[in-house]
């Protein structure tokens, strides 16, 4: 093992060999300068390497944590009212289902009446985050899930999830 350490410590110093003599071929002030050069150029790599890119992450965590802070006070106060204390929004569940999920941006791949008082829903390639909101606003609104299936996409790309839904 040492000798093949021994080995490429000769073919580098064999290969740099000429840049050395290059080097101290150069004028002291043009040494300076490419030292000076060389600091920037390694200042520079480091800003748009490593700074760069944990400054986007952490700007992208601080959003995210607010989303999710403003996601989980509009869940705390949804659950924090009781059963009848709900603001019991009038028309069918489904009426109720299909104007919430309009105004969080869903759309329902599929929905099945069951009468006035429940429904089937199924959502594909929804955001996680978003159903979630969509699921406090019809709390609030006093429509309950009884059953609920989710499964992340292969993707990545959001979730697809069935929901049976009552007042």
């Amino acid at each position: 093992m040492n000798a093949f350490f021994m080995s490429v410590q000769q073919n580098w110093l064999e290969s740099i060999a000429p840049l050395r003599q290059r080097w101290l071929l150069l004028a002291p002030r043009e040494q300076q300068a490419l030292r000076i050069l060389g600091i920037c150029l390694a200042l520079l790599v480091l800003d748009i390497g490593i700074w760069l890119p944990s400054r986007h992450a952490a700007q992208n965590a601080r959003v995210q944590y607010v989303n999710n802070l403003e996601l989980m006070q509009l869940i705390q106060a949804s659950a924090g009212q009781s059963g009848g204390t709900h603001s019991a929004a009038t028309g069918s569940v489904l009426g109720i289902v299909s104007n919430a999920a309009g105004a969080q941006g869903l759309t329902l791949s599929r929905v099945e009446p069951e009468g006035e008082e429940q429904a089937r829903v199924w959502l594909e390639r929804a955001d996680f985050n978003t159903v979630a909101k969509w699921l406090a606003t019809l709390s609030a609104q006093g429509i309950k899930v009884q059953e609920a299936q989710a499964e992340k996409q292969s993707d990545g790309k959001g979730v697809s999830a069935r929901f049976v839904l009552a007042r």
